[in-house]
């Protein structure tokens, strides 16, 4: 035999088979299970082993590298925090300190990114793109910390704070020496944010978004700062009357009694600035600064067919109804044709205007203090509106009122003149923001310089414009001479539609006008509140309504439905503008809803807002039934 079957023989004896029909001996079963089985390690074959080594180490770098993704993320988010808490307590006469620890964390950062293991990243198929963008972008965060910064606290050193704000006085001369030194850093910041703005967008969408974001807030800080060493700094001596007299027009409007950008205007008061110093004279009641015979005459088209020839009043656009133009543009062309027409406009040149309501005094007392007035009434920050809006017309003579808007008025300005602390005058101006947004604020300057700051900080109000930043627009003019703003609420409710669909948004919208004034009250109250049209003799507390119905930018209004004492909107224009034009009567206890769909521009890039007319209210009531989850 050979030995392969001397093999075999052996195996044999050693393995017999279990034949066909025959069962195993059960002691050889026994015998079988009592052998040990080898431990899972050693099961393994040696690829396997290659196979766990490679996995090993592949998480081990993933780790390594997640580890340094998130060391930057910290360094960079700690530079930021040390000038957050260098504001927010108040640090900033250390900034050469502030500045230092600035500096640390970036260059953390910085040698991260730099260092041999990140370089290897930027070699790897799928990633090498966002990791060598990342480094980029903390070079360039680096550079601006260990070159740009230094420049700007240098011209910062150079300005005493002190000697800028005192004694109710803006000195700019401290600012306008400190030029050359600004203009150093502001070079050096246009030079890094142009650097920053030719990283190239990365397909890893989270670092794609990090680096848009940071693009984005770098490029508006360095257009204000460019704009500011070009233009603003060499303009302050001018502009803060230095080079003669500037006059700004307060109109006070009331939303007692509404028009399509506030109210009324009750009464008119002057601001002037002299050499840095603030001035606020007389407010004037509105027939006494300018009766009814003067009278914008530069209404266009459209404004003078809507308003004054349709009706159901004729509005006269003397200084009351001015502030009837959603844009604060045309509501200063108005004024600034009355102006010219009386004694003071002939001999003084006009500015600008200032439109505010009682909501903005209320900011103001909250802010600087109480104000008690000749007859024991304190007003506060909570108070004062409501007393301006409502109180004062129900308990006081009509012709009184502009006077205690007048007491209020002067007292807070003179407050403001003196010499706030920085965490006042920071509450104070975002409290001014925040009206502007919501109308019961605006500011125009004639000068085309200031006017585009007012502009970019949108403290002038307009039409909505931004396809980006889809509005509609909600306009009303009271056509029944009252004071049923008060008494008014309005309310939007928003619900949007089609989430499922591709292509621009699509939402429904609900507009509810009520009337929360009692039938006991339309039959009490003072006329001067009431109203009564002579038309209608039982429209005691009926709130009749013009409203115009303004389309998002780029999209469209449709399929309006009523609810209510109210007319079907129909299309019109306005200023070139699409629009829809209604008539309503809300009597008391009663309300109005009009109904319609709402598609914006393919561009949007916000949910739907609401631009509308102020109430007396800070907020419009806005309310979201259903939002579509952003893609």
């Amino acid at each position: 035999m050979t030995s392969h079957d001397d093999q075999a023989q052996h195996e044999q004896g050693t393995h017999p088979k279990a034949e066909a029909g025959n069962a195993v001996p059960a002691h050889d079963a026994v015998a079988a299970e009592a052998v040990p089985h080898k431990p899972w390690y050693r099961r393994i074959r040696w690829w396997g082993w290659i196979l766990i080594a490679i996995a090993v180490v592949l998480v081990a770098f993933a780790g390594t590298v997640g580890t340094q993704a998130l060391l930057v993320k910290h360094h960079e988010e700690a530079a930021i925090a040390v000038v957050k808490d260098a504001v927010k307590e108040r640090k900033l006469n250390d900034l050469d300190g502030v500045v230092a620890d600035m500096q640390k964390q970036t260059r953390a950062a910085r040698n991260i990114t730099n260092g041999p293991l990140w370089s290897f990243t930027e070699k790897l198929p799928g990633i090498k793109g966002s990791m060598r963008v990342v480094r980029m972008m903390t070079d360039v965060v680096d550079d601006m910390a260990q070159d740009t910064a230094p420049k700007f606290v240098d011209a910062a050193q150079t300005i005493d704070a002190k000697s800028i704000y005192k004694n109710g006085s803006i000195n700019a001369e401290p600012i306008v020496k400190a030029l050359p030194e600004l203009e150093t850093a502001a070079q050096s910041l246009q030079r890094y944010t142009e650097e920053f703005d030719r990283i190239p967008t990365p397909r890893i969408g989270i670092v794609a978004n990090a680096l848009n974001s940071s693009r984005g807030m770098l490029d508006r800080a360095n257009y204000y700062m460019q704009a500011a060493v070009d233009e603003y700094i060499p303009n302050l001596p001018k502009w803060l009357g230095y080079e003669g007299k500037q006059t700004y027009a307060i109109l006070a409007m009331t939303p007692g009694e509404m028009r399509a950008s506030g109210g009324l205007i009750g009464a008119v008061g002057a601001v002037t600035i002299t050499d840095g110093k603030l001035e606020i004279g007389d407010f004037e009641s509105n027939m006494k600064f300018a009766g009814a015979s003067i009278t914008a005459r530069n209404l266009s088209e459209d404004e003078n067919r809507l308003y004054r020839e349709e009706g159901p009043m004729s509005l006269n656009y003397d200084v009351r109804d001015i502030a009837n133009s959603p844009e604060t543009v045309r509501v200063a062309d108005y004024f600034k044709a009355i102006w010219n027409q009386t004694e003071m406009g002939k001999d003084t040149e006009l500015n600008g205007i200032v439109l505010a309501d009682p909501l903005v005094v209320q900011s103001l007392v909250e802010v600087l203090g109480d104000v008690k007035l000749s007859n024991g009434t304190v007003l506060t920050g909570t108070n004062t509106a409501d007393f301006l809006i409502n109180t004062a017309y129900r308990e006081y003579p009509a012709e009184e009122t502009d006077a205690m808007f007048a007491t209020v008025a002067k007292a807070c300005v003179k407050r403001l003149m003196g010499d706030l602390d920085a965490g006042k005058m920071a509450k104070l101006a975002s409290e001014m923001f925040t009206l502007a947004h919501n109308r019961h604020l605006a500011v125009y300057s004639f000068d085309p310089t200031m006017q585009q700051i007012f502009w970019d900080t949108e403290l002038t109000s307009t039409f909505p414009f931004d396809e980006a930043k889809p509005e509609i627009g909600i306009y009303i003019t009271e056509n029944n001479p009252s004071k049923m703003g008060w008494y008014i609420k309005r309310s939007t409710k928003i619900t949007q539609l089609d989430c499922l669909e591709d292509g621009p948004a699509k939402y429904h919208v609900e507009y509810t006008i009520r009337n929360t004034m009692t039938d006991e009250e339309s039959k009490t109250l003072p006329q001067y509140i009431t109203g009564v049209m002579s038309a209608f003799p039982d429209s005691h507390g009926t709130s009749f309504e013009k409203i115009v119905f303004m389309p998002p930018a780029g999209g469209t209004m449709s399929d309006f439905e009523v609810t209510g004492n109210g007319a079907d909107p129909v299309a019109d224009s306005l200023n070139y503008r699409l629009i829809y034009t209604t008539i309503t009567q809300v009597q008391p206890e009663s309300e109005v809803t009009y109904s319609f769909d709402v598609t914006v521009s393919p561009d949007a890039k916000r949910k739907l807002g609401v631009d509308e007319t102020p109430t007396a209210s800070e907020k419009p009531d806005v309310t979201y039934v259903k939002q579509c989850p952003v893609q």
